[in-house]
């Protein structure tokens, strides 16, 4: 194989750090450093359709290819940042997480994990479900329990007065 064979090849395939990393537009872009102080700026990150992320620029690392060997053709893909992985995982499992810690796991024997910093928000149609350091909030919808409604429309029988325990809620 002749030098410029063999140098094309070789830069078909990199290693890269990242910065400026824009997620503002239809696709992701950062500035990619694919050889020591060479740059290219805007390249295209590939995200696999239906994950998303926005990896802390600091410490990030991908593999950077080369598309038809052309070096003015480069996309970014398997973004990684060591510094701020989630390991030490069972095999079988799956997670999502951020740097700081928050995470949804899919363990293998099917137990589904969620740990968040600050505060667990559900939204179906017009009810909302929040689990925050305060307590639990519904709103929206209805609450039930073995098909007893013990929301805030349900109701009591066998109410007294005195310090005497009303029947369970009736509806």
């Amino acid at each position: 194989m002749d030098k410029e064979t063999a140098d094309k090849t070789r830069g078909m395939v990199r290693r890269g750090v990242l910065k400026n990393i824009k997620d503002d537009g239809q696709t992701q872009t950062a500035s990619v450093e694919v050889a020591e102080g060479v740059w290219r700026h805007d390249v295209e990150i590939m995200q696999p359709y239906g994950s998303a992320s926005h990896v802390p620029a600091d410490g990030s690392l991908a593999v950077v290819l080369a598309i038809g060997g052309d070096q003015g053709d480069l996309v970014v893909m398997n973004v990684s940042n060591p510094s701020k992985r989630l390991g030490k995982l069972p095999e079988g499992a799956v997670g999502n997480y951020n740097e700081h810690g928050d995470r949804v796991l899919v363990l293998p024997d099917g137990t589904v994990q969620v740990a968040a910093g600050t505060a667990l928000d559900v939204s179906v149609g017009g009810v909302n479900f929040r689990v925050s350091a305060e307590g639990v909030d519904i709103t929206g919808g209805h609450v039930r329990h073995n098909g007893v409604n013990i929301g805030d429309t349900h109701f009591h029988g066998g109410v007294v007065h005195g310090s005497d325990f009303s029947d369970p809620p009736a509806n």
